[in-house]
């Protein structure tokens, strides 16, 4: 158990929050064992000097929540909370998989909030990622994260509400930034409460109307039996903004999935670039298509905002060889 001065214990925790050393490549321990507080999460517990021994609920209430994301990996985190220098901690750490570790016990008082009355009032949750990165904040993740919230929301009668499920911006006097604009509290708080809402899909293809637009650069063919419906765009690469477009109804500004379809064949492209509209701006992401056709293909999950616009694209602005292929584009609601 520490053995910290109380006045040490405070100042840690009042300028705690995570800051990782990233350059430490170190993996994961081995030797987790059962958690004591959470049933799905594995128990590697933070080093004693970076956290305060308590008996919560007896001397202090749990009345939040406080999520994070790490600005790092999973097991840079689990290794960091173990370090003794860190002088940082959190009560649990989710993966982009899903998988949670559990490294300080909910009754004692990890430093992650930077904030003392905080700390000693929360439950901490990092999460694996970067916020200014999309592609982190994954379903699983999601759902992992929302199972341990409804654990400790039931178990001190925490509302679920986001006045008491905070990110660590949202803490008074906080410096950080975290969990970040592409952290989609909307969804994350539905599954909180379990009102998650109906699934919804669209797929939008080269011959969709009204959906689908591209210049007199692209041309039309029904060369492969690979296609998505009766034909597929094509175009000769070229260092110009000239990118075929798909539209879509998207009903709520959330996390999607999206997928495309495009035929392969040696003479394709093998670097096409496909162009996704995103609340952070537009993000790009590279598809050889001499490979994997005839099939739906995940090019990630992002968060979308709500409305009707071109919301994937593909792009002839590539430095690959063969042609540039525009098939079909499907969006999932995640």
């Amino acid at each position: 158990m520490s053995v910290q001065s109380p006045l040490r214990r405070r100042l840690a925790a009042i300028t705690g929050g995570v800051a990782l050393a990233l350059g430490a490549a170190l993996a994961v321990p081995t030797a987790a064992h059962a958690s004591p507080d959470y049933g799905p999460a594995a128990w590697v517990p933070a080093s004693t000097s970076n956290y305060t021994d308590a008996n919560r609920e007896s001397d202090y209430n749990i009345n939040y929540v406080v999520i994070h994301t790490v600005q790092g990996s999973y097991s840079s985190a689990i290794n960091w909370f173990q370090n003794p220098s860190a002088q940082v901690s959190a009560h649990y750490v989710v993966s982009k998989t899903g998988a949670v570790t559990q490294m300080v016990r909910e009754s004692d008082i990890a430093w992650h909030a930077g904030n003392w009355t905080y700390n000693t009032q929360s439950i901490g949750i990092e999460h694996e990622g970067y916020v200014e990165q999309d592609g982190w904040y994954t379903e699983q993740m999601y759902q992992a994260s929302a199972a341990i919230v409804r654990s400790v929301t039931s178990k001190y009668g925490i509302p679920r509400d986001r006045a008491h499920i905070i990110g660590h911006n949202e803490v008074p006097g906080a410096t950080h930034t975290d969990p970040g604009s592409k952290w989609n509290w909307t969804y994350f708080m539905q599954l909180v409460n379990g009102t998650t809402p109906p699934a919804w899909s669209q797929t939008v293809d080269n011959s969709t109307a009204g959906r689908f637009t591209a210049s007199a650069n692209w041309s039309t063919s029904t060369y492969s039996t690979q296609r998505y419906g009766a034909d597929y765009r094509y175009a000769n690469p070229q260092a110009i903004s000239d990118a075929a477009w798909y539209k879509f109804n998207i009903p709520a500004t959330a996390s999607y999935k999206v997928e495309v379809w495009y035929p392969a064949l040696p003479g394709y492209n093998d670097s096409t670039p496909y162009v996704v509209v995103t609340t952070g701006g537009n993000q790009s992401v590279v598809v050889n298509q001499q490979v994997t056709g005839g099939s739906w293909r995940t090019l990630g999950t992002f968060t979308l905002a709500a409305g009707d616009y071109n919301a994937v694209g593909v792009s002839r602005w590539t430095n690959g060889t063969g042609y540039v292929i525009a098939d079909a584009v499907r969006l999932t609601r995640v």
